[in-house]
């Protein structure tokens, strides 16, 4: 039996409209409608003209669907710059990302969950949330993605960019939902942690929408500025004169943009609205808008790659991979190597502390053993996920 979400899943995923896919294999768009619907089976010559087009293998579109992948913060998307057919690729991608790492997941213990949902002050949301995923109350976080990682959160990354938006998250599953961030841009690195910072306070306090899509999104904003900037250590950093000599140290230490520092100083009344307008005069004035000095690296998740270093060897088998996922090989391989290899775990990021151990810098830390695949005898292997 073929599965009509399949069809749609990879068109979308590919980028193309029911008309284009229509036209590329010579049906009538109507007709294509019915089959993604699963309204009718197509015959076998248009199911390989459709394969043929995708480059998905035909396996593909045999499967049932194993898990919800909702829009998630996607929704709060509709006013931004990002295009229906990017919305629907993103949405796509995270899908079909999330998949590849439950079936893997599904092969060690799991990591146990430890972020709270709580629809409580954001401020106080990001102060617990610091606290459950046993973070420094007053310390900069070295690593957010890593930290995301190690609480049970999947993160993600999207082997493109694209435009409008730097990352998006989703409770996924049916009965057990879990938490997942993906990530779509290639956003500057204090930019993107950011970002992920506003989505972990999406997905702690958004579960149920509830308050307009400003409130929420303001929320949102809030949680990330109190995770990233705690408030109570800004009061002892952020000390007068506040230039933006100061809020460069400033920014290598907590990982952050200059503008964050800027805005999280005004919003914590450290600095008056006249000299937030000056500051931020001063970062126009120095072309500081697009492109600020000192370089944030860049986070990248590292559990979907570590898994498959796992369980297809280093290097990896991406044609046994992508047979055992039913997915083209070379998009695979794409989706694997977005993500951070085992070498990058021990690099310290620019801000980050030197007290920090390379064991509390391991991505996934969760033990287990790795299940025998099913005709081979287990390996009985055990191991601690991690570099």
């Amino acid at each position: 039996m073929i599965n009509g979400d399949r069809i749609k899943q990879a068109r979308e995923l590919r980028g193309l409209t029911q008309a284009e896919l229509a036209e590329r294999i010579e049906i009538n768009r109507g007709v294509l409608t019915h089959y993604e619907v699963g309204r009718y089976e197509p015959p076998d010559d248009v199911l390989d003209a459709i394969a043929q087009v995708t480059g998905f293998p035909l396996a593909f579109f045999q499967q049932e669907m194993t898990l919800e992948f909702p829009l998630g913060s996607l929704l709060f998307r509709a006013r931004s710059s990002m295009t229906s057919k990017d919305k629907l690729r993103a949405h796509r991608y995270g899908q079909t990302l999330y998949e590849m790492i439950d079936v893997m997941a599904k092969r060690f213990k799991d990591i146990p969950l430890r972020l709270p949902r709580q629809r409580i002050e954001p401020a106080a949301a990001a102060i617990i949330t610091r606290s459950e995923m046993s973070l420094s109350s007053y310390r900069p976080i070295e690593n957010l993605v890593n930290a995301a990682e190690k609480s049970g959160v999947r993160v993600l990354r999207i082997p493109e960019s694209l435009k409008g938006i730097d990352a998006f998250s989703v409770w996924a599953g049916f009965e057990e939902k879990r938490p997942a961030v993906v990530i779509a841009g290639d956003a500057p690195g204090d930019r993107l942690r950011f970002s992920i910072a506003h989505e972990l306070g999406h997905l702690v306090m958004h579960q149920a929408i509830r308050g307009t899509m400003d409130t929420l999104e303001r929320e949102a904003y809030q949680f990330a500025a109190e995770l990233l900037m705690p408030a109570e250590q800004m009061q002892l950093e952020l000390l007068p004169p506040v230039t933006i000599n100061t809020l460069l140290e400033l920014k290598e230490r907590w990982g952050v943009s200059i503008q964050a520092l800027i805005r999280r100083a005004y919003d914590l009344g450290i600095i008056s609205e006249r000299q937030y307008r000056y500051l931020c005069f001063q970062i126009g004035k120095q072309g500081l808008r697009t492109e600020e000095p000192i370089e944030i690296p860049i986070e990248k998740p590292r559990a979907l790659r570590q898994m498959a270093e796992k369980l297809y060897g280093d290097p990896i088998d991406y044609l046994k991979m992508a047979s055992d996922l039913k997915l083209p090989a070379m998009f695979v391989k794409q989706i694997v190597e977005a993500h951070a290899e085992k070498e990058a775990l021990v690099k310290k990021t620019a801000f980050a502390e030197d007290h920090t151990s390379k064991k509390e810098r391991k991505v996934v830390p969760f033990a287990g053993r790795v299940h025998a695949r099913q005709g081979d005898e287990a390996t009985g292997e055990d191991f601690t996920m991690g570099s």
